[in-house]
């Protein structure tokens, strides 16, 4: 939503929100799953098959109709792959091997102007859609990309996370995800609304506690979702409840596909425990250039036909499987803002093992390190594991934390850039008082964020104790 509707949205009643999450449903449902999709779903779920020499030569003629195209439509890679000594002749040459060549595309880049890495030639390309979004990592990031480009994000879920779950992003779903479902932070019953073109439950994830656990329970067995989909913290910490409430669903989905962090033993069993269905994993990003998802046997595979990951060192060199390093990510589908050799933030260890699934051309990620935040604690009983989507938006907000130092004091601190002022600050403010209730929120420009041992930030801490996990 834009923030005019979404400020609409919240003044209306909750009869008046289902309906409006519908009607948006309809062109939202076009977007994803209009004229190609099907073909594009055929096609990952083809190439699974293949032997890895096959699914090599397709990756490797993929990359290069990338590189060329960006050479010759996006200036900033022109300019860095000249100066590199670097011709287009080349590029339509290139291997795996040679991808190594050129430089890395830093995020700063992207957070600092995302339109310089858009294609001159666009216009062509169809209907440009616009995302901006704290991600994971506190960092905002504005993404641009075509229908056609949600359209083949979806397919390769739909082959791959979906598809390996037995399950099907037609299907009933529920979505626990950042999105103020229930604007109010106070509200009672019912904590969730429904999207009745998509057969869509959608959970708040800022209104988990005691007193609104009947609220979900009855959402969910009211639309009985097949498929849970969203923020695997989220879930999490309503298993914690339901388990310890001894409250069960009437029925049992069909797949629980979260992401948005690793998954632990302890969170995987909770929730299997409380929803009386299975994990899977998958791991993606708003940028679209990676993908990740855990098949029957429990391997975590990623997609080169969709996205190249590269795990590299300090010094940009190549790192041995079961060693960790920094995920540099290279999109094979998006032609309107491509991501090339794109440090994404992450940091990640591809396995040395080989899955029993027998997808030996899909690489195994092992583990994505350092992605991890704290659960806020609301005196009101609620715990809320997401927050640092008040950044997404935000001019001049380079990297941003929420802190939470008691029940009612927070401090948002913030790397600035230019761009960033008074109006900003307010902005920060008012969205997380949206999001956790009437508390005070001071705004602290720092120079930089407290680093963890690996190297990231965590986006939320609460220096009150944690009561799971």
């Amino acid at each position: 939503m834009t923030s005019k509707a979404e400020a609409l949205y919240t003044r209306l009643p909750a009869r008046a929100q289902n309906l409006a999450l519908s009607a948006v449903g309809v062109r939202y449902r076009w977007d994803r799953l209009g004229p190609g999709f099907d073909d594009r779903v055929r096609g990952y779920r083809e190439r699974e098959p293949w032997p890895p020499e096959a699914m090599h030569t397709f990756v490797e003629g993929r990359l290069r109709e990338l590189l060329v195209n960006a050479f010759r439509s996006v200036p900033y890679y022109r300019r860095r792959w000249s100066q590199e000594g670097i011709a287009e002749n080349d590029l339509q040459r290139f291997t795996f091997a040679d991808l190594a060549l050129l430089p890395p595309t830093p995020k700063d880049d992207v957070r600092a102007d995302p339109q310089a890495l858009l294609s001159a030639d666009r216009g062509r390309r169809g209907r440009v859609l616009r995302h901006s979004t704290s991600g994971s990592t506190g960092t905002p990031t504005t993404v641009f990309l075509t229908v056609r480009n949600l359209r083949e994000f979806n397919a390769v879920r739909e082959a791959r996370s979906y598809g390996w779950a037995r399950a099907s992003i037609t299907m009933p779903r529920a979505t626990m995800g950042a999105r103020l479902v229930a604007p109010q932070a106070g509200s009672r019953s019912p904590v969730y609304r429904y999207n009745r073109t998509e057969k869509q439950v959608y959970l708040s994830a800022l209104h988990i506690s005691p007193a609104n656990l009947p609220s979900y329970v009855e959402g969910l067995n009211r639309h009985r979702p097949q498929v849970l989909t969203g923020l695997a913290h989220s879930y999490f910490l309503l298993a914690h409840l339901m388990l310890e409430a001894g409250v069960q669903l009437e029925y049992s989905p069909r797949a629980a596909i979260l992401g948005s962090e690793k998954i632990s033993a302890q969170m995987r069993q909770s929730i299997e425990a409380a929803f009386g269905t299975r994990v899977y994993e998958e791991y993606g990003c708003v940028e679209n250039c990676v993908l990740a998802t855990e098949c029957e046997r429990g391997g975590l595979h990623l997609s080169p036909d969709f996205g190249i990951v590269e795990v590299l060192d300090e010094h940009g060199h190549a790192v041995p499987s079961g060693h960790a390093g920094r995920l540099v990510c290279t999109g094979l589908v998006n032609q309107v803002q491509p991501l090339i050799r794109y440090e994404i933030g992450d940091l990640g260890i591809l396995s040395r093992d080989r899955c029993a699934c027998g997808r030996h051309h899909m690489p195994l990620l092992e583990s994505i390190v350092g992605r991890e935040s704290d659960a806020l604690v609301m005196r009101d009983g609620r715990l809320i594991a997401t927050g640092d989507e008040i950044f997404s938006g935000v001019a001049g907000v380079v990297e941003g934390q929420v802190v939470q130092e008691d029940f009612e004091e927070f401090v948002v601190k913030v790397v600035v850039a230019r761009g960033y002022g008074l109006e900003q600050e307010r902005q920060l403010q008012e969205a997380l008082r949206r999001r956790v209730g009437a508390v005070k929120v001071e705004v602290r420009v720092v120079d930089a964020l407290e680093r963890t041992s690996s190297g990231k930030f965590r986006p939320v801490v609460s220096r009150l104790a944690r009561p799971v996990g």
